[in-house]
């Protein structure tokens, strides 16, 4: 009897012993609750802004078709665009895919300023017409893009078709001569886009290039407010001055002036 109470306190002891060691083993088996699982990257996508603009651009420089006559001088500001302009249209477009960038731009336009010119040495009055139309397409890549600004580089080409209507008066007679010129250049841009705060942002565009013209730049420099994540309007000054020459055909010209638009993105 006493050696089976004995026999029974050794098993229970034995038991205690082992409960710990039991539990502790329990601990060190993995879990079997489920983790959430790491949101999956969103691949790039192409998205696509249109711009539609007003360039109020007055016109400053030296146009010339045949000889004899010498080069015209023409100033007009952009105070004066709206008595002068004779229509015309402008634009942009950008194709965004991840960092890379594809950039156009579009400026159709007429400018007749009712100014006639007295050519020193010339008995004739003379009245200048011009019209242009200016391509740009230059592809890009995003060189940073952080929260705060954006930087942009961009390599692509700009062509023009430039014609310039000489109108002499010889009184009583008015003689007409007209010229017109086609031409590409190679340009190099840059773009950098600051985030001022959630719906303000800084922006600067600038192009050099040569080719056809001598040189050519083209500067553009604003603020932007976004409505929505889709739709934004900017305001701001632009300037380009192209200097070309080909036998009689001169056109060296500053064209300046105010800039306001809107920006959608699809």
């Amino acid at each position: 009897m006493i050696l089976r109470i004995s026999r029974i306190r050794h098993a229970g002891l034995a038991l205690a012993a082992l409960l710990p060691a039991g539990l502790a083993q329990a601990a060190d088996l993995p879990s079997t609750k489920l983790e959430p699982a790491p949101p999956m990257p969103v691949p790039p996508s192409f998205t696509f802004t249109a711009a539609a603009y007003l360039w109020a651009t007055g016109l400053q420089g030296r146009l010339r078709t045949l000889p004899p006559l010498p080069a015209a001088r023409v100033s007009i500001g952009f105070d004066q665009v709206m008595k002068n302009f004779d229509g015309g249209i402008m634009g942009a477009g950008e194709l965004k895919y991840d960092r890379y960038l594809m950039f156009f731009d579009l400026i159709a336009s007429k400018i007749s300023p009712n100014k006639t010119v007295y050519p020193v040495g010339y008995p004739a009055g003379v009245k200048v017409d011009s019209g242009s139309f200016i391509g740009l397409a230059a592809g890009g890549y995003r060189l940073i893009d952080a929260p705060a600004y954006s930087l942009d580089a961009f390599a692509g080409i700009r062509g023009f078709a430039m014609k310039n209507t000489l109108r002499v008066q010889l009184m009583p007679a008015t003689l007409k001569l007209a010229e017109s010129e086609q031409w590409v250049d190679g340009v190099l841009g840059a773009r950098l886009k600051v985030n001022m705060t959630k719906s303000f942002y800084a922006t600067t565009i600038g192009f050099v290039g040569k080719g056809g013209s001598r040189y050519e730049w083209d500067v553009f420099g604003g603020l932007g407010y976004a409505f929505t994540d889709k739709v934004s309007a900017f305001a701001g000054y632009r300037a380009m001055k192209v200097s070309y020459r080909n036998g009689n055909f001169v056109y060296n010209a500053l064209q300046q002036g105010p800039v306001l638009g809107v920006n959608a993105s699809f």
